[in-house]
Formats: structure tokens, sequence, C-alpha cells
């Protein structure tokens, strides 16, 4: 389990990274990729938004190595929300038509993600219970 949670912070966080780049070096053709048009407010909002991405990015490259613990599952549930949240967001957006079938790719890789992260929450805590239960 713990092999397969490394990959996945180390996976999110070049994913993470990607996402900062794109934002903040890229912003303009970052929106016109999903179907927008560039504003001063959009370009202003994907800057903003791109210190999230590297923050994100910093904190599961730094998580990589926990072991299980309460602190392992409180990050990882908070960055399921975060990517559950955007899967919803970006599913609701093109749903309304506001954006382009661009988003796609990224909705599945959101909510591959979210569940992954989820899924370690989950086996964690079955862990945990398990070695509770045996002490």
């Amino acid at each position: 389990m713990n092999s397969f949670y490394k990959l996945l912070c180390i996976g999110t966080s070049l994913l993470f990274t990607y996402l900062f780049v794109l934002l903040f070096f890229m912003s303009d053709s970052f929106i016109r990729d999903i179907g927008l048009e560039p504003s001063l407010a959009t370009l202003v909002l994907s800057r903003r938004t791109a210190m999230f991405m590297l923050g994100i990015s910093v904190l599961t490259f730094a998580a990589r190595n926990l072991r299980p613990s309460k602190e392992r599952q409180i990050i990882c549930f908070s960055i399921a929300i975060v990517l559950f949240g955007l899967s919803c967001m970006g599913t609701y957006e093109f749903m309304q038509g506001n954006i382009n079938a661009s988003i796609i790719p990224p909705i599945a890789i959101e909510t591959i993600l979210w569940l992954s992260f989820g899924g370690v929450v989950f086996l964690d805590k079955k862990q945990d219970g398990i070695e509770k239960s045996l002490n």
C-alpha cells in the first residue's frame, strides 16, 4: 500500500507542477484551450490559482513517504476533497456549456485521483482498526 501511496503522491505532485506552469506562465493558452476568452480577470485568477497548484504539488511531494497515520489520512482526505470539487465543477461547467469537451480528460484524471486518495484514507482507517483490535 505504501508504494501505491508514494506513486500516487509523486504523480499528483508532477501533475500539479504541470498545472502550476500552465496556469502561471501560459494562462491565456490554458484559458483558450477550455473554450473561454482570456480577459484581465481570468488571467489574474489563473495566476492566483497557480499558487494553489504549487502548494498542492509541494504538499503531495513532501508527504510521499508518510506511513499510515492520522496525519496522512487528513492530507489524503483534504486532497480528495479538492479533486472531487474540481471534477464536480468541471462536469457542471461542461454540462452548462460554459467550457468545451477538452475538460473531459481532466475530469477523468481528477475522478481517478480523488477515488485513489479516498481509497488510501479508507484503507489506512481499516488498517488502523485492525492494529487497534490486535493490541
